[in-house]
């Protein structure tokens, strides 16, 4: 690949010179391009090389050359960012691009996909936002919880094919009393940064939540023998396994867990390693010393692209039909989630159970559905409850409220194209009974911690990573915005801690269930996911998260296009990513 010196020298002849022929002595050109004689007539012969000019040099003192320019600047800046973006140098191109989106987007479309780069395989897939929190003890959207999964590890995880709790950092437990625990760790397992994990990181990591409701019961960790842990409960928890398989529990070095640019750029355990992260590119390097299988894939390019953003979310692409690499195979499923709407009992309004029921009937999916774009009716069906198998009886009508409030508040969190158009629909429902709706937009960090007390209803989206009652009850648990905004449903905290500790009926689908039919939780809709890859793309399979585990995926080297000199290049592909529905 030309270098970017040759690309300048060259936009400098096109910017001097002016017309595609004339004639020209070596002297002129080196005063063109401040350099000497000498290596000017290099340049010159590496450009005409590039096929860029055509050089015919005339001997003798005085005697004027002639220089044809082959190429002109747009075109040959076009060539450079196709250049720069087939060697994931998204920034640079860019930059370059300035504001040619024009140019520019298009050959984004064109590199998406697969593609190999001195030997490594790489898969290039689209977003439509930045990913600059991925500490998994923050609060994650679905795209993080994904992300996370393939860079940290928790001492357990869960098997995606069954189901079933298995052995991550932790090759063996035992349960020792109801209230005591003891973990036996893997040895030589290595951070990213290339230190050995040692039991004081897990020890720290778990100790370090004991301040949520989730991790609240962790009453004393220690260590007898190496690479052994006993964990002391003060109540019973015959789920612990299940806990300390949730992102939020993932083991994390601790001399670096308290560094500002950690989230940007964090160092666990995983599969994969954070090599780039910035507005605009988040790579995933394949790390070699992972204590399990090595991942297949080389490389997970994952680039920001704003401008695909107005294609449906939920939709993961990888490549389209080609006939040299083959047709495109798809998935699709319903989420593991909905969206949903909270009634906040910190308002005054709210406080009618009148008013809540019909709230709750004036925006109902029907009726949103109805106000929305058909390419998200398609992507949506009805919600009856948290889960798509989750169909709860409500109550009957009662009689409406005696007066309507003049104004509510309605929060949602940013960066998801389809809460404005939902945010909308309600404006319009709302607005026909005489209802201001103010919809305030916040950043997510700030929405799920429910700090806006003047807030009366919170719009947002959810998908568990499986079906176990332990996931409905670990969001419930584990999400500061419903303490806030449910903080006087006593019977709901009280009954999700007994079924945890005894595991006494009523669990966390009968709690929540009661909670929906005195209208504080109205769930909307549940998102069909939709995963396509091409068929030469192999050992993909969507997850309830709506992505793909990285490591299983792979790429056959006859199917993958190779570019000139480096190795690298890609075939022409076109892509789509996800459904803040997704990542939300």
């Amino acid at each position: 690949m030309p270098t970017s010196r040759l690309y300048q020298q060259f936009q400098r002849l096109t910017q001097q010179l002016g017309c595609d022929e004339r004639e020209i002595s070596l002297a002129e050109v080196a005063d063109l391009l401040c350099c000497t004689p000498r290596n000017a007539r290099l340049l010159l012969r590496r450009m005409e090389g590039q096929g860029w000019l055509c050089w015919t040099a005339e001997a003798g003192r005085g005697r004027r050359s002639r220089l044809t320019l082959l190429d002109n600047q747009e075109s040959l800046t076009r060539r450079r960012l196709r250049d720069l973006l087939s060697q994931g140098q998204l920034a640079q191109a860019v930059r370059l691009a300035e504001d040619r989106l024009d140019l520019l987007t298009p050959l984004l479309i064109e590199q998406l996909g697969q593609a190999t780069r001195e030997g490594r395989q790489i898969l290039r897939v689209p977003y439509y936002r930045p990913l600059p929190r991925l500490l998994p003890t923050a609060p994650l959207r679905r795209s993080e919880i994904h992300l996370s999964r393939q860079i940290f590890n928790g001492l357990t995880r869960r098997n995606e094919e069954n189901g079933e709790i298995e052995g991550d950092l932790a090759h063996y437990w035992e349960y020792l009393a109801p209230c005591h625990w003891r973990f036996y760790l893997r040895p030589v397992v290595r951070f990213h940064h290339g230190r050995e994990l040692v039991v004081e990181d897990v020890m720290e990591s778990l100790q370090a939540l004991r301040d949520r409701p989730l991790f609240a019961h962790l009453a004393r960790l220690e260590s007898r023998w190496p690479r052994t842990l006993d964990i002391h409960l003060d109540s019973p928890d015959p789920l612990l396994p299940h806990l300390l398989a949730e992102p939020v529990a993932a083991i994390l070095p601790r001399e670096l867990k308290g560094e500002a640019n950690f989230a940007l750029q964090p160092v666990g355990t995983g599969p994969y390693r954070v090599s780039t992260n910035d507005p605009l590119h988040l790579c995933l390097e394949a790390f070699d010393d992972y204590f399990g299988l090595r991942a297949l894939l080389d490389e997970i390019d994952i680039w920001m692209l704003p401008e695909l953003a107005e294609r449906l979310e939920s939709h993961v692409r990888l490549g389209s039909d080609t006939p040299e690499l083959g047709s495109m195979r798809g998935e699709s499923e319903l989420e593991s989630g909905c969206y949903f709407l909270l009634q906040d009992d910190r308002s005054a309004p709210l406080q009618d159970p009148a008013l809540r029921q019909w709230l709750t009937r004036l925006l109902n999916p029907i009726a949103l559905m109805a106000r929305v774009a058909p390419e998200l009716q398609r992507g949506w069906t009805s919600a009856l409850g948290l889960l798509p198998h989750w169909r709860e009886s409500l109550p009957l009508p009662e009689s409406g409220p005696v007066s309507l409030p003049a104004r509510l508040v309605l929060a949602c969190f940013n960066q998801h194209l389809e809460f404005n158009e939902c945010a909308s629909a309600m404006s319009s429902l709302l607005a026909e009974q005489g209802i201001q709706l103010e919809v305030r937009t916040l950043d997510y960090g700030r929405w799920v911690s429910g700090e806006d007390e003047d807030v009366d209803l919170w719009f947002g989206t959810l998908n568990l990573e499986h079906e176990h009652a332990f996931a409905p009850y670990a969001w419930l648990q584990g999400t500061p915005l419903l303490r806030r905004v449910w903080g006087g449903q006593q019977a709901l905290w009280q009954g999700l801690t007994q079924w945890r500790a005894h595991g006494e009926e009523p669990g966390p689908r009968a709690l929540l269930a009661e909670v929906q039919r005195q209208s504080w939780f109205v769930p909307l809709f549940h998102h069909w996911l939709e995963l396509e890859s091409r068929v030469g793309v192999h050992g993909v399979r969507m997850t309830a998260l709506g992505w793909f585990d990285f490591r299983s995926a792979w790429l056959k080297p006859e199917q993958v296009a190779q570019g000139p000199e480096t190795g690298g290049g890609s075939h022409p592909q076109a892509g789509t990513l996800e459904s803040d529905g997704l990542a939300r």
